[in-house]
């Protein structure tokens, strides 16, 4: 019987690539998504060997009794899960003050309590030895102009995952925070499209990665069962400078860089 991995958020950016990554490395896939991609999963189901399975089930994972009950269901023919990564998430960039009450919400219900919901839907299926990855960002890490929503979300990704990896260690769960800078995704593409300068210019302090380059840092990360998993070299240099350097030394730079552009 092979390894297997849940991942959710399959049908487009990290998601996606990580599914066909994990199946070319032999593994089984569970897939959820809030829609379905026929087409992707045909491919899957077709590149797959006899020893591989490929299941998919489609829920908005902010509806946690839905998410529980789909989940539950398909674990009874699928198996076990050895590794859970969880990619679904929204982004919407704009300053605060733009930003409306709803979208605000939006982004705390999918990024927050769907994260919740994941965890807490999974954690019943995964056994000693078993990983959880929770996609956080490096904007959970450090903030960002124009991500006032989107880094509330994230910090708190974060802060949930730094909390389950003392509460699961003793089940034997390792859990790793991935925190990539901007990688490109449809959903960073859709971004670019009315990004606000400023939000851009100290996004691009960190870099921004090819979704090949940064699954292939992921996988190795949670191969090594890092605690945290940062692709990228610049993204690496910013979150040591936030750490080590004086707060207000990144503090000024960032000021500085969104005055030219405000």
């Amino acid at each position: 019987m092979s390894s297997s991995v849940f991942i959710t958020g399959y049908a487009s950016g990290l998601g996606k690539q990580l599914a066909k990554d994990y199946l070319a490395k032999g593994y089984s896939l569970l897939l959820c998504d809030m829609t379905a991609d026929e087409t992707f999963l045909q491919a899957l189901k077709t590149a797959a060997s006899m020893q591989q399975k490929v299941a998919a089930f489609h829920v908005d994972i902010s509806e946690s009794v839905t998410l529980q009950q789909q989940l539950d269901y398909a674990m009874r023919s699928f198996g076990q899960i050895d590794i859970c990564i969880h990619c679904a998430g929204i982004l919407i960039s704009k300053p605060f003050m733009q930003i409306s009450n709803n979208e605000f919400q939006q982004i705390m219900d999918i990024n927050v309590i769907g994260t919740r919901n994941v965890v807490a839907a999974v954690i019943p299926h995964l056994e000693n030895g078993a990983q959880l990855g929770l996609l956080a960002s490096m904007a959970g890490l450090t903030g960002v102009y124009g991500y006032s929503a989107y880094s509330a979300s994230k910090f708190a990704v974060v802060g949930l995952g730094k909390a389950l990896q003392l509460e699961l260690k003793p089940l034997g769960i390792d859990v790793s925070l991935i925190c990539p800078p901007s990688v490109d995704t449809p959903m960073v593409q859709t971004e670019a499209k009315s990004i606000h300068p400023a939000t851009k210019v100290l996004k691009d302090m960190a870099g921004t990665l090819t979704v090949n380059d940064a699954c292939s840092q992921i996988i190795e990360g949670l191969e090594k069962r890092k605690a945290i998993v940062m692709p990228g070299k610049r993204a690496k240099m910013v979150y040591y400078s936030q750490r080590y350097l004086p707060s207000s030394i990144m503090q000024r730079v960032s000021e500085y860089l969104i005055s030219k552009l405000t």
